[in-house]
C-alpha cells in the first residue's frame, strides 16, 4: 500500500501549511479530507498545500478539493497550491482545478495571495 505523510503547520494570520509527501489516492484522500475537516472545526479556512512531494494524484484526490469547495467559500477561505510535479499538474489541467484554486511556485507567494483574499 502507498502511503501519503500530511504534515500540518499552522502559519501567522490562520493560514495553515500542508505539506503532503507520496499518492493521494481513495485511501490516502480520506485521511487527507479528515485533517482538513479537524481544521475546519477550529475554524482554520485558508490554506496552502504543498504538493512537492506528491508523485501521484488520481481522481479521489481532484474529489476531495472539489468536495472542499462549498465549504471554503462559505467562510470566505481558500486553498493555494505550490510546486505540483508535472504529472500532477496535468491532472489539476485534466479536470479544470486551476478554475477554482491557485497554483503558485513557492510559499511566499501563496500566503501573499491567501492575505490579498482577505482584503
Amino acid at each position: 500500500m502507498q502511503e501519503l505523510t500530511i504534515d500540518i503547520k499552522l502559519l501567522e494570520d490562520k493560514v495553515c501549511l500542508i505539506t503532503l509527501d507520496g499518492v493521494l489516492n481513495n485511501e490516502t484522500s480520506e485521511t487527507l479530507f479528515e485533517s482538513i475537516q479537524s481544521l475546519f472545526n477550529r475554524k482554520v479556512w485558508k490554506f496552502v498545500v504543498d504538493l512537492s512531494g506528491v508523485s501521484y494524484m488520481g481522481s479521489p484526490g481532484i474529489g476531495l478539493f472539489i468536495s472542499l469547495l462549498d465549504t471554503l467559500d462559505e467562510h470566505k477561505g481558500a486553498i493555494v497550491f505550490i510546486s505540483p510535479q508535472a504529472n500532477v499538474m496535468e491532472v489539476f489541467k485534466l479536470f479544470k482545478l486551476s478554475t477554482f484554486y491557485s497554483i503558485t511556485n513557492n510559499l511566499q507567494d501563496a500566503i501573499k495571495e491567501l492575505k490579498d483574499l482577505s482584503h
